[in-house]
């Protein structure tokens, strides 16, 4: 009988590693805020990641028979570009600069690993799947560290502090719809098809999103550091991290496979503190907890 997931040491590897590198991204789109406006750092991530991996598809394949996929089934590439790429990483970036920028990029790891928690959701309203007892119940637990989290506690209620958390967690659940898309999309098209195809809608959605809301002039003063960064959000964070995560999806359950962005908040937060200087306080650590516990018993429940 064929395990749901396989545990082996190099799939285990390729999604750690995924991990790492996203965790890395958030201290890097910190840092890239301070010279490049929100979404135009959108946009240039799509870019970054889109035009290498598309010329490598199109050279690989051929432009016409990628495009016959695309016109043949371009639902799962268009909800994946909207659910994986346009709307999260514009959330993600227009509530990073709102944030206190003490602990934005931790804070913001955290929020985004309650992707999990709206997976479940998802997967019982579109997939049929059960929701017992225990999975009822770290749901509560899971939503209430969330509830939490995004209000610190109750002391923040409004303002734009609020707003920030709020957008971050909306791009977790973003990212939950997508991996309903993706598995889904496994089932016809390999991997790097559907990455290239994606950011490609993506970064045409981008494109007039970014240069109607903001002025692209400044980006002429970007520092040369800060470009790697882009450069490495784009290509590592939005192309290979993702690749390695599509081809283990390909033979994993998406439930089990979820459990490994347990790990982005811990190096989210220990690459923040170590290449920033955040503070990480007692209250953050706790609700975070609260979080974690919460999805993994909704995860590990029958």
């Amino acid at each position: 009988m064929k395990t749901p997931y396989p545990q082996n040491t190099r799939n285990i590897a390729l999604l750690v590693l995924s991990m790492v590198l996203w965790g890395l991204s958030f201290p890097a789109i910190k840092i890239s805020l301070l010279e490049i406006q929100p979404l135009t750092l959108g946009l240039l991530r799509i870019l970054f990641g889109a035009v290498p991996i598309a010329i490598y598809v199109l050279w690989r394949r051929g432009f016409r028979h990628t495009l016959t996929i695309l016109k043949t089934d371009p639902k799962p590439f268009i909800g994946i570009a909207l659910t994986q790429f346009y709307l999260p990483i514009a959330a993600q970036n227009l509530g990073m600069g709102m944030m206190a920028p003490e602990t934005a990029a931790s804070l913001s790891s955290i929020l985004q690993a309650t992707s999990p928690l709206f997976g479940i959701f998802f997967a019982a309203m579109f997939l049929g799947e059960y929701i017992g007892v225990k999975k009822a119940l770290g749901l509560a637990l899971a939503l209430s560290g969330s509830v939490l989290l995004v209000t610190r506690g109750g002391g923040v209620l409004g303002g734009s502090d609020l707003l920030g958390n709020i957008l971050l967690l909306s791009s977790a659940i973003f990212y939950a719809v997508s991996g309903v898309w993706i598995k889904k999309a496994l089932f016809k098209h390999e991997p790097v098809m559907i990455l290239a195809l994606s950011l490609i809608i993506a970064s045409i959605l981008f494109i007039p999103t970014a240069l109607l809301s903001e002025s692209a002039g400044h980006i002429v003063n970007v520092s040369m550091s800060t470009w790697l960064l882009v450069l490495f959000l784009g290509l590592v964070c939005n192309g290979i991290a993702l690749l390695l995560w599509y081809i283990v999806l390909i033979s994993s359950q998406l439930s089990k496979q979820v459990l490994f962005t347990y790990l982005i908040p811990i190096f989210g937060t220990i690459f923040s503190h170590v290449f920033i200087g955040e503070l990480i306080g007692l209250r953050t650590i706790i609700f975070g907890l609260v979080i974690i516990c919460g999805i993994t018993i909704a995860q590990y429940s029958k």
